[in-house]
């Protein structure tokens, strides 16, 4: 009963209150566009569409509006920053809406200077302090910047450094260090401050594999060899002469840098046999030592990986339908197979376009990691194998499909047959001619809910939520529960637990019988209560429902009126107290296409299957809805007669 998705909030000064424009429960506040783009040599930025009949339309300020993008679901945030240019358009057909541009938290390194200092004996982590405490004294305190991981180090640590006036902390950081000495930055927002870290690489290793016929929608690969050389050119730090001569103080005087002497080249004789000379110049401005130069210049060389392959793709992010799964993470590694285009192997997320509103567009690259050619044509061959493989086993398979239809053409009919039977007893669940009624539950998700239509179509039981965790109220409860009584209709409530303690968890049912009995009132009680048990929000989970059932019963709820709704692949981990409860309710999905025939039953005792979150009933037009059936003789006789 949680809904997946992307939450966009505001809010005006850096401590100033959020509010939501974009939300995963509810198509109350929906964003035209929202997009999140990342990339491992770059800061994130965000660009969101809003139109005029959102409350916050008109608040958005540059550099003062600070936005938040969410996966709620997992407690993540994807992208924090502040906008920068809020822009007014109309398109041709004339809409109006609101266009704005955010940058990352990186952003803030822009607003201050350095001033011109030199540097001697120092280490990146001091000349990277050094920075950040110039930053510091520049800018206001929530921009403030404390050092975080800095890892990067360099055989020249000691070396002469020097930062320059004219440019801004950012490009001060990018220059000197990052485009010296390679690693990546990020500017990270913990509760105690702001962050910087400044490390190789950052990012970890992805929990999930793309794979064709799984999770892999598209690919594109791509081979650059615009990079690719086969003799390189070391140059170091430029040799000024010494000299008091007014002459040679022009600004359009150059001079030569440091070489490692004779034709200042250092070869890769097979790769010139095979493809010529091909020559590539590449500057350290720091070293002075001719030694050092060719020490660096022979490094780079015997690296020798010049062919960069890039894969782009648009994928599934399997984190929303399996929540022990987290989410794919710029930076980070990750197994990707296509077997038919030859390709296994383990590659970095170095960029993604993510589609807030339209998970499905959202996109990913993989690679731009420097390949040699013994390896770029092994994957060739590999391509190619895989392909020869696979047309093999396709005639194979479709001269086997042939086969068996032409020996046995009426075993087609029978199973069509079959499936339209189990297709048309769906149908008669979803109608309530199986059970009775339908039974549904409802929350902010189906937003505004036309009941007595729903009611008319055959409704059997409706469970409406009350809260999410303690924090946040279901903005339609309030109209839910009077509707249904008015109606005298057959109703329940629910609410989800997010408690993190046992004290916690006797605060959510506090506020989850207070919340629902103040909108009662008077009216008829509902016939049970339950609690929505579907993420591991402590260590002891058996310890936190008891708590909150023992609650309700304090409060006057007895266990016989409280249900357990529980995750089916977390049921044995939470080892809950299901005999005491009065009922327990399972959802297990499967195809998830809104039918029976498609779902595959709970693999543990149920008193009512949740079969389809895409269930379809009328009254509600706005989502679809959850659908649950085949309720054991207890749950009949307590809640539905």
């Amino acid at each position: 009963m949680v809904s997946h998705g992307y939450r966009v909030t505001i809010r005006q000064g850096w401590d100033g209150e959020e509010h939501v424009i974009h939300s995963e429960r509810t198509d109350k506040f929906r964003l035209l566009m929202c997009q999140v783009t990342k990339d491992v040599t770059a800061y994130d930025s965000l660009e969101i569409q809003i139109t005029p009949d959102q409350p916050q339309y008109a608040n958005f300020h540059q550099f003062t509006t600070f936005v938040k993008v969410t996966r709620p679901d997992l407690h993540k945030t994807i992208f924090e920053g502040r906008v920068i240019t809020p822009n007014d358009e109309m398109d041709t057909g004339g809409a109006i809406f609101k266009d704005v541009i955010c940058e990352g938290l990186e952003g803030f390194l822009h607003d201050s200077v350095q001033p011109f200092a030199e540097f001697h004996n120092t280490t990146p982590k001091d000349f990277l302090q050094a920075i950040i405490t110039n930053h510091n004294n520049q800018v206001d305190a929530y921009k403030q910047i404390k050092l975080g991981n800095v890892t990067v180090t360099n055989s020249t640590d000691n070396v002469y450094r020097f930062l320059e006036d004219d440019k801004d902390t950012y490009n001060n950081i990018i220059d000197k260090l990052v485009s010296r000495l390679g690693g990546e930055i990020r500017v990270r927002h913990e509760p105690a401050g702001l962050y910087l870290d400044y490390e190789p690489q950052i990012g970890g290793k992805s929990a999930q594999k793309i794979e064709l016929g799984k999770n892999l929608l598209s690919l594109q690969r791509a081979i650059d060899a615009s990079t690719f050389y086969t003799a390189l050119k070391p140059l170091g730090a430029t040799q000024e002469p010494k000299t008091t001569d007014d002459s040679t103080n022009n600004t359009n005087v150059s001079y030569p840098r440091l070489t490692i002497g004779g034709d200042g080249l250092i070869r890769n004789e097979a790769l010139i046999s095979k493809f010529g000379m091909i020559v590539k110049a590449n500057d350290w401005d720091d070293v002075t030592m001719q030694a050092d130069l060719r020490n660096k210049g022979q490094a780079m060389m015997g690296a020798q990986k010049n062919l960069k392959t890039q894969i782009q793709l648009t994928y599934v992010d399997l984190s929303y339908i399996n929540k022990d799964l987290d989410s794919f993470n710029n930076g980070d590694t990750v197994e990707l197979v296509s077997k038919i285009q030859g390709i296994d192997l383990i590659e970095r997320i170095t960029g993604m376009v993510i589609n807030c509103v339209n998970v499905a567009s959202s996109t990913m690259t993989i690679g731009e990691d420097d390949m040699n050619q013994s390896s770029y044509e092994a994957m060739n061959l590999a391509q190619a194998n895989a392909a020869n493989k696979t047309l093999a086993k396709m005639i194979n398979e479709q001269a086997k499909q042939l086969a068996e239809i032409k020996s046995n053409s009426n075993t087609q009919y029978e199973e069509l047959a079959k499936k339209n039977a189990e297709l048309q007893a769906a149908i008669e669940q979803l109608e309530g001619k199986a059970n009775g009624g339908a039974i549904i539950d409802v929350s902010e998700f189906q937003s505004t809910i036309d009941w007595p239509t729903v009611v008319k179509a055959g409704l059997s039981l409706a469970v409406i939520r009350v809260q999410s965790g303690t924090s946040h109220e279901d903005l339609t409860y309030k109209t839910n529960i009077p509707a249904v009584i008015n109606l005298d209709a057959n109703y329940a409530v629910y609410a989800y637990n997010a408690a993190i303690s046992v004290d916690d968890a006797k605060n959510e049912a506090t506020n989850f019988y207070n919340r629902a009995q103040a909108v009662i009132g008077s009216g008829k009680q509902p016939r049970f209560w339950m609690i929505d048990v579907e993420e591991k929000s402590m260590d002891d989970m058996r310890s936190c429902i008891t708590s909150y059932m023992n609650t309700l019963n304090s409060l006057g709820v007895p266990d016989n009126k409280i249900v357990l709704y529980i995750a089916n692949q977390l049921y044995d981990s939470f080892n809950l107290d299901v005999a005491r409860a009065g009922a327990v309710w399972i959802p297990s999905y499967g195809k998830n296409d809104g039918t029976v025939a498609g779902s595959s039953k709970p693999d543990h005792p149920y008193d009512l299957w949740q079969y389809t979150s895409k269930g379809h009933i009328a009254g509600i037009t706005q989502n679809t809805v959850d659908l649950s059936t085949d309720p054991s003789a207890r749950f009949k006789e307590n809640y539905l007669d």
